[in-house]
């Protein structure tokens, strides 16, 4: 039964691949041209070909720059802590997007907390006594979630939010945010390297490179996509100060670059309280890469 079977599923497929060859003079006299018969027939069985891997390795440096900024307020009053870390939360608002312009995301959050009472158990733990006449204050928490698009800016940035003296600040991370030009770039970049490679191997063989017959994005018959590898570490923040003679009087003092009231009294943040803070670090590039298959006619 099994013999019978693979007999059968033999003389279905020698069948169909007569049919199909009976087809083949039709179709390749209404369409002589190679182009058209690329279907029919493989193109490596028409004219030899070189096939080239092109590939790109660039060093590009980050686009973006985050860090995050806690401030932390406590009352008895649970609308009084709120107020308070507002206050301070929207000056660093305010100071950060003076610094960083309008290049910067600023996502902000509250949170508050009850801090309760605390009793001692028969081993000496400190435990809460979470019961609501219990509560002996309120902590309200403020945190700032900064996205700086100018990584120059970024120093600048995070200084005047540091100069209002959060209770918590994360790193600044740097990293590579792709972009469409970057793409494109990279794949201009690969196609190049694989012309350049198509050349270098019809010259080895003796042949004349012909025309390009297909290039497609990948390292193979399957698509591909370009990548990046993004890293973590804090842009150099150049500043550079032009030597200039003494003028005869000093100048005013420069206004402050965002003031606000915090807790009934007026608070200004200054050029020189962000400077103070600015701490400076390295840039590190990030490798962008990206892949095409190529495929030439040859000619000799």
């Amino acid at each position: 039964m099994t013999y019978r079977t693979r007999l059968s599923r033999f003389t279905g497929g020698l069948l169909a691949a007569c049919t199909a060859a009976a087809f083949l003079p039709a179709l390749a006299q209404a369409a002589p041209d190679f182009q058209d018969q690329a279907f029919t027939t493989p193109y490596w069985t028409r004219v030899p070909v070189i096939e080239v891997l092109g590939r790109a390795d660039m060093q590009v440096a980050p686009n973006r720059a985050s860090f995050t900024v806690t401030y932390l307020e406590t009352d008895k009053d649970s609308k009084k802590a709120m107020q308070l870390a507002v206050e301070r939360g929207r000056l660093a608002y305010d100071t950060i997007k003076k610094a960083a312009g309008k290049g910067s995301i600023v996502q902000s959050s509250v949170n508050v907390t009850a801090l309760y009472e605390q009793y001692k158990d028969k081993d000496g733990n400190r435990i809460d006594n979470e019961r609501s006449d219990k509560i002996r204050a309120y902590e309200a928490r403020v945190t700032l979630t900064v996205t700086v698009e100018d990584v120059s800016k970024a120093g600048t940035a995070r200084a005047g939010a540091l100069a209002l003296g959060p209770e918590n600040s994360s790193g600044l991370s740097t990293y590579l945010e792709r972009t469409t030009e970057l793409n494109r770039q990279a794949y201009e970049a690969a196609v190049k390297d694989g012309a350049d490679r198509a050349k270098a191997t019809a010259s080895a063989s003796g042949g004349k490179l012909g025309k390009l017959m297909v290039v497609q994005e990948g390292s193979g018959p399957c698509l591909g996509n370009w990548s990046s590898m993004a890293g973590s570490d804090y842009d150099y923040y150049d500043k550079s100060y032009a030597m200039a003679p003494p003028p005869p009087p000093p100048p005013p003092p420069p206004p402050p670059l965002a003031s606000g009231m915090i807790d009934g009294r007026q608070v200004t943040i200054t050029q020189a309280d962000i400077d103070a803070l600015n701490l400076p670090s390295d840039d590190r590039s990030q490798p962008v890469s990206a892949s095409v298959c190529m495929i030439y006619q040859i000619e000799r």
